[in-house]
């Protein structure tokens, strides 16, 4: 048998690779995205089965009034904690099929440095919460206020702080995790990964937030470009989940005091001027984090760990030997012995 000897596609599946090409291991089969799209949609389809035959159960029992959860018009803290939690499945959701189909532990999802950043996170958060803040106080000036008074203000506002993050995060898991390292483990080069991966996810993130004009698509299209950008950049979700979390954050403080958050959960356009200001805030928003990033030097790249030497070549089977073997011939037998 001959010796194992590395190839060039070996060889770089055991160098440092960036963000979307993580999976992209000496393990990695063709077939392990497409095991792995198959495990989250059954995931998926299952875990809505089981929530609505709770949900079912118990309004039949009288515990649960599914209307204070569905009518998107009367939207109290309930429709929104079940929202938020809903997309927050999505993690443990993006961490089976990972796990299942690429054999990949989960925690390499959430960065390079096999984790999240936790430090690195917070950082972010500041910064895009001090940028955003800034750019909201701006428009309000430039267009005035909103008006009015919410009701169930303060339990919507604790959802919001307690599930918000949980929910920018889930979306963040799907599109710029699961989504950018499945589709980007296909591509044997970075660049080319990184490019289709990002504007792959940011087309399907736009779309899954339902009917909108294009305005509004060309909004959340370029909000999923930043985020995809800010992952492959940094190595990790921490800043596309801090820059998520803050932004809705934001947008949902005012409109809850205001009463406006049922027009703006259902809102299918924007105007255009609103429309440049978000590009703008989006555009300084990433250069800052590129520029912390950078400053801190923090890892982008995945380090895997030293490439194994290649096998030595098995030496090659000649025959039985040319010179002659005497015959083995056993001692004569001087008696048994009865052991008992």
């Amino acid at each position: 048998m001959a010796g194992t000897a590395h190839t060039p596609v070996l060889a770089r599946a055991w160098s440092p690779r960036p963000y979307p090409q993580v999976l992209r291991g000496p393990g990695h089969r063709w077939w392990r995205p497409v095991l792995s799209l198959m495990v989250l949609c059954g995931g998926g389809l299952l875990l809505l089965v089981a929530v609505a035959v709770g949900s079912l159960a118990l309004q039949l029992t009288g515990l649960l009034d599914i209307d204070a959860f569905t009518d998107v018009d009367d939207v109290g803290p309930e429709f929104l904690l079940a929202n938020n939690l809903g997309l927050a499945s999505l993690i443990p959701l993006v961490a089976l099929a990972v796990r299942v189909g690429h054999g990949w532990r989960p925690r390499w999802v959430s960065s390079v440095a096999g984790g999240l950043r936790w430090c690195w996170l917070v950082l972010v958060a500041v910064v895009s919460g001090a940028i955003q803040a800034a750019g909201t106080v701006v428009l309000f000036l430039w267009d005035g206020a909103p008006s009015g008074r919410g009701q169930d203000v303060v339990l919507l506002l604790l959802v919001v702080a307690l599930t918000t993050p949980l929910q920018a995060a889930g979306e963040e898991y799907l599109f710029r995790g699961w989504m950018t390292q499945s589709l980007g483990s296909v591509f044997g080069h970075a660049a080319a990964g990184a490019v289709v991966t990002g504007a792959v996810s940011a087309t399907l993130f736009a779309l899954a937030h339902g009917q909108q004009d294009p305005y509004l698509f060309a909004d959340r299209f370029a909000f999923g470009v930043l985020a995809s950008a800010l992952t492959w950049v940094t190595g990790g979700l921490e800043a596309a989940i801090a820059v998520h979390s803050v932004n809705n954050v934001v947008v949902f403080v005012p409109v809850i005091l205001t009463g406006g958050l049922a027009d703006s959960l259902t809102a299918t356009g924007l105007a255009w001027p609103f429309l440049v200001a978000d590009l703008v805030l989006m555009a300084l928003t990433g250069a800052v984090v590129v520029w912390l990033a950078r400053r801190l030097r923090l890892q982008r790249l995945h380090l895997p760990p030293p490439m194994p030497p290649p096998m030595p070549p098995a030496m090659p089977y000649l025959g039985p030997p040319a010179w002659p073997v005497p015959d083995w011939v056993p001692p004569p037998s001087s008696g048994s012995i009865d052991p008992r």
